[in-house]
C-alpha cells in the first residue's frame, strides 16, 4: 500500500512540473541523453538544459519531500 502512495506522489510531482522541465528530465533520465544531445533536440543551449534539470530536480524533491 505504501509503495502505491509513494508512486502516486512522485507521479503527481512530475506532472506538476512545467512542460519544458518535465521534458528535459525525461530526455536525460529516461532516454539517457546527454545535456548536449538534449540541447540539440530542444534547440536550446546546454546551460538552459542544465538549469532546467536543476530546477526540475529541486521541484521534484520539494514535491515528494514528505516521503
Amino acid at each position: 500500500m505504501q509503495v502505491n502512495s509513494c508512486r502516486s506522489a512522485v507521479l503527481d510531482a512530475v506532472e506538476s512540473l512545467p512542460a519544458l522541465e518535465r521534458e528535459t528530465l525525461a530526455l536525460v533520465y529516461y532516454r539517457g541523453m546527454s545535456c548536449d544531445e538534449v540541447a540539440d533536440t530542444m534547440q536550446t543551449s546546454v546551460a538552459t538544459v542544465r538549469d532546467r534539470l536543476h530546477e526540475g530536480a529541486r521541484k521534484l524533491l520539494a514535491g515528494v519531500g514528505g516521503l
